[in-house]
């Protein structure tokens, strides 16, 4: 039997009926066979949309892997199908809007990580992106709000820490700029350059 994992970290079990019962594909619960959609999770279980999912699941593999060789431009469209077909894939929303800004494509990289934050509003990693994209734009104020909410989410994100730490620079707040170099430096002792970014920060203050 084939399965395969959601963005959720949930399993995707195709097709099994034991007893006159089956699983759903989202959350995995054993319902009564034939109902349309879980009651559990409410997840549709028409076969289109297992399809849909599979599909896109499949496109994201396959843009992931030209993510691997620096092809941002051919893996773009690849996620945004795989979006179109499946519009809850919180890491496809994810990993496009982390493409569209490694391809110098910032503007058009905010909607897709908001996306991905309206569908999973934890997702740290996806805050940090966001405020990568901002911050590349020069909007250094909304990036520093997307990365407090990564370091809010998950205190020990350490590169949230060091992102802030430039934006702050950016805007000219030393102090905090150096709180969260400091802050960084906790959880990366050994990183040379945000150390003597740090001390460089420490002798013009």
């Amino acid at each position: 039997m084939r399965e395969f994992e959601s963005p959720q970290g949930h399993h995707f079990l195709r097709g099994k009926v034991v007893a006159g019962t089956t699983r759903c594909f989202n959350c995995s619960k054993e319902i009564p066979a034939g109902v349309e959609r879980c009651p559990v999770c409410g997840f549709a279980l028409s076969g289109g949309r297992i399809e849909a999912i599979k599909e896109a699941t499949e496109l994201n593999s396959r843009a992931q892997l030209h993510d691997s060789r620096g092809e941002y431009v051919e893996s773009i469209p690849l996620y945004r199908r795989a979006v179109e077909l499946y519009p809850e894939f919180v890491v496809g929303w994810y990993n496009l809007g982390v493409a569209l800004g490694k391809a110098g494509r910032h503007d058009e990289a905010v909607e897709p990580l908001s996306r991905a934050i309206a569908l999973k509003p934890d997702f740290a990693a996806a805050y940090t992106a966001r405020g990568d994209v901002r911050a590349s734009v020069g909007d250094h104020s909304s990036a520093v709000e997307d990365y407090s909410m990564a370091i809010e989410l998950y205190p020990d994100y350490a590169q949230a820490y060091y992102k802030r730490a430039l934006a702050w620079m950016e805007m000219g707040r030393t102090r905090e700029a150096v709180q969260d170099l400091e802050d960084y430096l906790f959880y990366r002792p050994h990183d040379k350059r945000a150390r003597r970014r740090l001390e460089s920060l420490k002798g013009g203050e």
